[in-house]
């Protein structure tokens, strides 16, 4: 408001004074004119606005306020921006002084005449401004820290300018924190944009401020920022603001902008462009974002998330190192290559963003480090001598700037020396450096190398490297010669002191190289020396001389650090004697034409006193020690120097000790190993070292030499020895320390020490005491005390090898087989020999067949071949007699003359000696025929043996026979024996038949008539045992004693259990059986006992076998298992109830019956194995007279005979004869159902692959009989066709067949039965496995065979052959007409299934006639056209059988017209009779042919003269002509080809003047004949094709 005021007036009013104060004073005071109001003491006012006009003050209410006048009480800051006291550096902040009452903290308005004073540290503070009382301040910060600022208020000036100063001045500070600003690094951030899940994540640093920030995004989309600053890019393109502000004041901030953009070019940046191998070279990728208007370039921050590839054009300079692709300060990504060998390459870094492609590429470079090769750090060469100087590696040309390479070699002072580049030739190194520094002045400097390039465009920063080396040119102060070593890999050299003049030895045998080395007074050796004058002497000529081809050679030799340095060599050559003798060299100054200018000092002469030795060798020089402390073993060094290097190749096997006064090593054993010690001699040449091979071994194994079979009483050396891991035996003298020990497991052996063999084993004596089985057990013990045993050793000591019989007695073409008993067990193989084989021959079974009269020793050795040292060992032997014998006469043995009726007793044929037994002549070679009869029948009867079991021996088989008793009476028994050839000289006297004749008498067997029961007795032999049993045993006491009624008690004894025991004493004794019965009852048998000798035994067979109607058996089936008992007889013929007999089983050979005692006393099982005729004996072992033969005829019992080959394919129908007792067959079996198929319950099989199959039929609790069946490779199919020599494709015709057969016989085998032919029609299916295959043999048919034959594969049992029937389908028109001319084959392909042929399927070739073919079904005839043509196509054989007939006189078919070059005959029809053959339509011309069985009918029709002249009328055109008549149209077609021909004939002639056939092509079918549209058209190549083709058109009417 403008003052002074118009309408209103301010007024105090209400003034009160606060109490205390002065009420008649105011509080304040109001100057009106400027508006002022001055406090004067403590109270209150109001200050109002009120309108000058009277009337206007009610109007409206004006503004107004209470004025308060308070005591000050303290003081405050405030400060601004931010309102906290967090200041930042650099920054303005407006700083306020506030005054507030006590009371109630109200804020006291500052008034301009207050005067506050201020402070502001200028360390922290520039004050800029400030108000007149003190209280508005404008500061400037200026340093971080912690401050305080302070504030106090003085007093007040009055208006009448007096200060007024406060009793007690009111004061107040505040602590500031000052930090610096806030800035975020970097200054932006940029990314590229890309497809991959994984998102940038950039940590930004924070500078400034208190260290707690908030952070915050713009656009989160585009990037978002962690509470730790991590910002995370987003997935879309743009740009946010991260912003961190300050916590404790969030006034203060800093930020930054982040952008996602897209990548538009990336390029590499590399600092370095060249490294050395072996270090890494970085290298930076920068990729960047180009604004397409503003053309702004953003480089991007970090890009390491974009995937790379890597590629160079040279692989083997730079390897790329996996996981450093890393952002930089400078560059977005990175990454490190690591130098792998010189070159340089062209690294391509590419990425795809967004299918779109970016890429960079930079040349780098490797070198090798930079070193001096030659010198590696001195030079030392005599004046005017040359050094040649070579460095290496270094920075190369850099390949894009080759011009900036440098290369340089300085030196301090150039006059002395001079320096000369030598240019290198292309095969030395690229990066090698030669100079040669020749000596111009003695002096002593330092050359500096130096290689790199120089800066440039492409190569901002190249490498340099640079080496210094000494180079020293001086007087020589001392020579040294010595002989030349080669000194051994780590060895010290000769230890002969250099200077010393005691002998130095060289070889005696060898040229020795001298060599001479020049030193200065340091002892530091010359590099050159060649212009020193040296003079060479020997004191001895006669032992060595110098070479006279060669003066001294300079040779440079490099010292190992690849600095080479020249030596003076000179060869001596040696004349092979020992001595000794002195090598001076003296230095006579410099070469003539050098001239120094400091005078040559004087040099001593070097001299070598030489003596010449042989070479070292060691001895032994080969062994292996045994690994145990103990072993110490020496090696002897002979000849050499005696200054020796011992090496071995592995320190950890053994330790060597190696003593030189004496020349000799000793090995002591550490670890299992094998090693070389080599011997070096130090002061000798040699050629190599002398060498000897060791091997340390622990105990690989224990070895027990010994036979493992040994006859009881005789004796065997034992062989000990220990093997080495190498599997060689160890020295016996370090079996002391591995405690062998040798036991055995029995005392059946007994073991004896024995003097070593040699030095590699130990040995003993074995002596066999007892038979029985034992084992030989090596024990031993290692360092580390484990016990090892070696393979036990089994041994056998067996009872004397006997051979069984100790004589046999044999006639001419009869075989028996040797047996044996006692030896090893199981019995080795025992070899067989004969001492007369003219005598007889023996096989390696022991089979003897004797040949003819005389004797021969059989010799039987059991041997086996050693496994260690592969010799024949005899375990045992013995020997036989065999005679040869004819047979003077027989005898039948009979055992009694006097039998009770119903009893049996066997009988055979004998010879006149008892050694002529029925092994002597029952297998001969012809068998002899054994005849026997009776001249009584009624009285007993005469039977084959196996009669009980349904088996009718053969007259050859004969030899023993079984007599039952019937009736009492006397009865002759005669055999005659009959050979079938004399010339054998089976028989003596070469007679053809031998006879004899025993007579017997058969008596009733008592019995009581009155009353009528029984009488029997039990029968026992002396000393046996019979056991009784009754029916009321466990029912019933039952008691058994034996009546002392008789004068001889000592017969048989009872034990009161009910067993009897015979004694040696014959006779009879009563026994009385008594049982207690419970209810009170006692029952008694009484029965006499009789012991009587055994006479004569019995063989009985079992299991009885049965056989279908009709049918006997002659021979055991093969496989079958029979039981075999013995029954004893007395002297009258009754069977013994107990017996005490030891059997003896006796065979001619044991190769046909696997035979042993049964589960029974006195019965035997045999299973027949193989076929043939075994002879069986048992007899008594104390009598051998006592005894009963008979023959064991085994055949097959499953037909068929299998003679021919079975192959894959065949069907074979197997059969027996055999049944079970109700008459059923039994079932059928196969060892292998994948080789024969086989049905079960008929016997058929088809044969499915190759093999050995055994078939069984088993007919359970009876006999299960086989018969094994060999199925060979087929050799290949055998094929036959049928009932025709050829094939042709005519619908209907008869069915042809291929027969097939698995060998050039029949595929069927054996004789079937119904059943089995309905088994194998409807179960076995064979055709099922037969292929047949149909092709033609012309591949440029388009029609295929199998469509036009169909096949199916048959089994013809009528034939026993396979079949494939094939038969014709229907076929069309177009098929007949493109086959009818057809020239080919019919190729039959047959194959079955498992035949695995190597020439695969089987084909066979059939003849192809194929049918002919009429396209005409019709012919009209009328008054206009009276003649016609059928024309037929088809092969020539096939059309020159045609028939062609009317069935009408008045149609006449002439002789055909051929074209065989088309394969048509074209038969002319002519019509006799027109009015005729009107009257008789319809009317056919039959068409026929024998070969393919066609038959065809042409329909013959007339057309009547109103026809004709209607049709004439009509007046057609001559396209409806054209079309309605095919004769027209056919010769329409054929003139238009024939005129091109003939035109195409005309101008080839012209040009080529060549015959050039025309092409001719034949429709097929008129249009509308079936077919048409199917037809092949042919091509024919021929003349006469146009002649043909007018000549049997018709012509053309109009």
């Amino acid at each position: 408001m403008e003052l002074p005021l118009a309408n209103y007036d301010l007024q105090l009013q209400d003034q009160t004074a606060a109490p205390g104060g002065n009420l008649n004073k105011s509080v304040a005071r109001l100057d009106t004119t400027t508006l002022t109001v001055t406090a004067l003491q403590l109270g209150h006012a109001n200050l109002v606005f009120i309108y000058k006009n009277v009337h206007m003050r009610g109007a409206a209410h004006l503004p107004n306020c209470t004025i308060y006048v308070v005591e000050p009480g303290f003081l405050g800051f405030v400060v601004v921006p931010g309102d906290r006291w967090i200041l930042e550096v650099r920054r303005q902040y407006e700083i306020s002084v506030e005054i507030y009452e006590r009371e109630n903290s109200m804020k006291v308005y500052v008034a301009d005449n207050i005067k506050i004073k201020s402070f502001f540290p200028a360390m922290h503070f520039d004050v800029l401004a400030s108000s007149l009382n003190g209280s508005y301040h404008v500061v400037l910060v200026r340093q971080e820290g912690t401050t305080i600022i302070r504030a106090t208020l003085i007093g007040v000036l009055t208006q009448i300018g007096i200060f007024s100063t406060l009793a007690s001045p009111i004061s107040h500070e505040q602590e500031v924190r000052i930090f610096l600003p806030i800035i975020l690094l970097p200054s932006f951030l940029a990314f590229p944009h890309h497809h991959r899940e994984v998102a940038y994540r950039y940590q930004i640093q924070v500078n400034g401020g208190s260290g707690n920030f908030t952070w915050i995004s713009s656009n989160q989309s585009v990037a978002m920022v962690t509470v730790r600053g991590v910002v995370t890019t987003g997935v879309i393109i743009g740009q946010t603001v991260i912003q961190a502000r300050d916590v404790l004041n969030p006034f203060h901030y800093g930020e930054i902008k982040v952008y996602i953009l897209k990548l538009t070019k990336m390029q590499l940046d590399p600092v370095h462009a060249d490294v050395e191998v072996g270090h890494p070279i970085d290298v930076p990728l920068v990729m960047y974002n180009i604004d397409k208007e503003t053309k702004q370039t953003v480089a991007f921050t970090d890009c390491s998330l974009l995937t790379l590839n890597i590629k160079m054009d040279k692989q083997g300079v730079f390897s790329f190192i996996e996981g450093h692709q890393k952002p930089g300060p400078t560059f977005c990504s990175s990454i490190q290559l690591m130098a792998e060998s010189p070159g340089h390459a062209l690294v391509t870094v590419s990425a795809i963003v967004y299918q779109e492609y970016f890429d960079a590429s930079a040349t780098f470079a490797a070198y090798q480090s930079l070193r001096a090769v030659n010198p590696v750090e001195i030079a030392l060469v005599t004046l005017q001598s040359v050094k040649q100087m070579v460095f290496e590696g270094g920075p190369r040309p850099w390949i894009l700037e080759p011009s900036r390479f440098f290369v340089e070699l300085k030196a301090e002072n150039k006059q002395k020396i001079h320096i000369t580049r030598v240019r290198l030739s292309n095969s030395r190194k690229q990066d090698q450096y030669v100079y040669r520094i020749l000596c111009l002045e003695l002096w002593d400097q330092v050359l500096t190398f130096r290689v790199g390039n120089h800066p440039g465009v492409l190569n901002p920063k190249p490498a340099t490297e640079q080496v210094q080396v000494r180079f020293i040119c001086t007087f020589p102060s001392s020579m040294q010669v010595a002989p030349v070593y080669e000194v051994h890999v780590g060895a010290q050299p000769c230890p002969l002191p250099e200077h010393n003049k005691q002998l130095v030895p060289i070889s005696s045998s060898r040229n020795t190289i001298l060599e001479l080395s020049v030193f200065d007074k340091h002892r530091r050796k010359f590099d050159n020396f060649t212009s020193l004058l040296l003079i060479w002497k020997l004191s001895n000529d006669t032992l060595a001389q110098f070479s006279t081809a060669m003066s001294m050679q300079m040779v440079a030799k490099d010292d190992g650090t690849g600095q080479t340095r020249l030596h003076g060599q000179h060869k001596l050559e040696v004349k092979q004697m020992k001595g000794s003798l002195l090598v001076t060299v003296s230095c006579m100054g410099y070469e003539e034409g050098i001239f120094p200018t400091v005078p040559f000092p004087p040099l001593a002469s070097a001299a070598v006193e030489l003596v010449l030795v042989d070479d070292v060798t060691v001895v032994p020089n080969n062994a292996t020690l045994y690994n145990h402390p103990d072993t110490k073993e020496i090696f002897l060094l002979v000849e050499g120097s005696g200054y020796f290097l011992v090496n071995v190749s592995d320190n950890e096997i053994v330790n060597i000790s190696y003593k030189e006064t004496d020349s000799w090593v000793q090995v002591t054993p550490v670890h299992p190993g094998a090693l070389t010690m080599a011997v070096y001699d130090l002061c000798l040449a040699f050629e190599g070292p002398a060498l000897a091979s060791l091997r340390v071994s622990d105990i690989f194994d224990l070895d027990v030499d010994v036979v493992d079979k040994i006859e009881i009483g005789k004796t065997a050396i034992v062989t000990l020895r220990v093997l080495d891991t190498y599997k060689q035996p160890f020295l016996n003298k370090y079996f002391r320390n591995m405690y062998l020990k040798l036991q055995a497991a029995s005392s059946i052996v007994t073991l004896a020490a024995m003097d070593d063999q040699d030095k590699s084993s130990s040995a003993f004596l074995l002596r066999a005491v007892s038979v029985g089985q034992t084992t030989l057990l090596l024990t031993a013990r290692d360092k580390m005390g484990r016990k090892l045993h070696s393979v036990p050793r089994r041994v056998e000591v067996f009872p004397p090898f006997r051979l069984i019989p100790q004589k046999m007695t044999l006639i001419p073409q009869n075989m028996m087989q040797v047996m044996s008993e006692g030896g090893p067990q199981p019995q080795s193989i025992i070899h067989f020999s004969i001492s007369n084989k003219t005598v007889a021959v023996v096989n390696r079974l022991g089979q003897v067949t004797a040949l003819k009269i005389g004797t021969a020793t059989v010799n039987g050795t059991i041997q086996a071949v050693d496994e260690d040292t592969g010799r024949v060992i005899v375990f045992s032997q013995d020997s036989i007699e065999v005679e040869v014998v004819q047979l003077r006469a027989v005898r039948i043995h009979t055992p009694a003359t006097r039998l009770i009726t119903g009893t049996k007793m066997p009988v055979y044929v004998v010879g006149v000696t008892s050694t002529q037994t029925p092994f002597s002549f029952s297998n001969s070679r012809p068998r002899l025929k054994f005849h026997w009869s009776m001249s009584k029948r009624d009285v007993m009867n005469l039977v084959t043996r196996h009669k009980e079991v349904s088996l009718q021996l053969l007259a050859e088989n004969n030899f023993a026979m079984i007599v039952q008793t019937v009736a009492a009476g006397r009865t002759g028994l005669k055999v005659m024996v009959q050979t079938l050839n004399v010339s054998t000289g089976q028989f003596e006297g070469n007679i053809t038949q031998l006879c004899d004749e025993v007579q017997i008498l058969v008596f009733d067997k008592r019995r009581l008539l009155t009353p009528k029961c029984p009488a029997e007795q039990i029968l026992m032999s002396t000393n046996s045992q019979l056991k009784l049993y009754t029916n009321r045993e466990g029912v019933a006491s039952v008691t058994y004693q034996i009546l002392q009624c008789t004068s001889n008690s000592s017969v048989v004894e009872e034990d009161g259990q009910g067993l009897l025991t015979a004694g040696a004493i014959t006779g009879s004794a009563v026994l009385e059986v008594t049982s207690l019965e419970p209810f009170g009852v006692n029952q008694s048998i009484i029965t006499g006992v009789r012991v009587a000798p055994v006479l004569y035994l019995r063989i009985s067979t079992a299991p009885r076998l049965y056989t279908s109607r009709g049918t006997t058996l002659s021979s055991f089936p093969l496989g079958i298992t029979l039981t075999f008992t013995v029954h004893f007889y007395d002297s009258i013929g009754e069977r013994f109830h107990a017996q005490n007999t030891q059997l003896q089983l006796a065979l001619n050979r044991d190769d046909l019956l696997l035979i042993g005692p049964g589960h029974q006393n006195y019965t035997y099982v045999a299973q027949a194995v193989n076929q043939g005729v075994t002879l069986l004996g048992i007899s008594d072992q104390k009598h051998p007279g006592m005894a009963d033969y008979i023959p064991v005829v085994v055949e097959h019992a499953i037909a068929p005979n299998l003679s021919d080959p079975v192959t894959v394919g065949d069907v074979i129908c197997f059969s027996t004869h055999l049944v079970n007792q109700e008459g059923e067959m039994g079932t059928w079996q196969v060892s292998s159902g994948d080789i024969l198929h086989t049905h079960v319950a008929t016997g058929v099989a088809v044969v499915r692959s190759t093999g050995t199959v055994s078939v069984f039929h088993d007919i359970p609790g009876i006999v299960k009989t086989f018969k094994e069946v060999v199925v060979h490779g087929s050799s290949g199919l055998h094929l036959k066709f049928g009932p025709k020599s050829y094939l042709t494709n005519t619908p209907n015709f008869t069915e042809s067949y291929l027969l097939i057969s698995t060998n050039r016989k029949q595929s069927l085998k054996g004789v079937c039965s119904a059943a089995q032919v309905n088994i194998i029609l409807t179960v076995l299916t064979p055709a099922a496995h037969l292929g047949c295959t149909v092709r033609f043999s012309n591949s440029s048919l388009e029609v295929p065979a199998s469509k036009i034959f169909h096949l199916r594969s048959q089994f013809s049992i009528e034939k026993g052959l396979y079949m494939c029937v094939i038969k014709s389908r229907p076929q069309s028109q177009a098929v007949l007409q493109a086959l009818s001319t057809a020239r080919t084959s019919v190729i039959l392909s047959a194959t079955i299934l498992g035949d695995h042929h190597k020439r695969g399927p089987q084909k066979h070739i059939i003849p192809f006639l194929p049918a002919f073919f009429v396209n005409q079904t019709q012919l009209i005839f009328s008054s206009q056209q009276e003649t016609d043509h059928i024309r037929v196509l088809g092969r020539e054989k096939v059309l020159q059988a045609l028939e062609v007939v009317s069935d009408c006189p008045a149609i006449l078919v002439g002789r055909p017209h051929s074209f065989d070059t088309l394969g048509m005959y074209a038969y002319p029809v002519q019509v006799l009779n027109l009015g005729s053959l009107q009257q008789t339509m319809p009317v056919f011309v039959n068409i026929s042919c024998s070969f393919t069985g066609q038959r065809v009918a042409v329909v013959v029709t007339a057309v009547t003269e109103e026809h004709s002249k209607l049709d004439q009328c009509e007046d057609p055109g001559i396209v409806q002509q054209l079309i309605n008549s095919y004769q027209v149209l056919l010769f329409t077609l054929f003139a238009v080809l024939a005129s091109t021909a003939v035109i195409f004939l005309a101008y080839s002639a012209l040009q080529n003047r060549l015959q050039t056939a025309p092409v001719v092509y034949i429709p097929t079918a008129p249009a509308g004949s079936e077919g048409s549209n199917k037809a092949v058209p042919k091509v024919r190549t021929d003349k006469t094709i146009v002649k043909a083709l007018l000549m049997l058109s018709p012509p053309l009417k109009t």
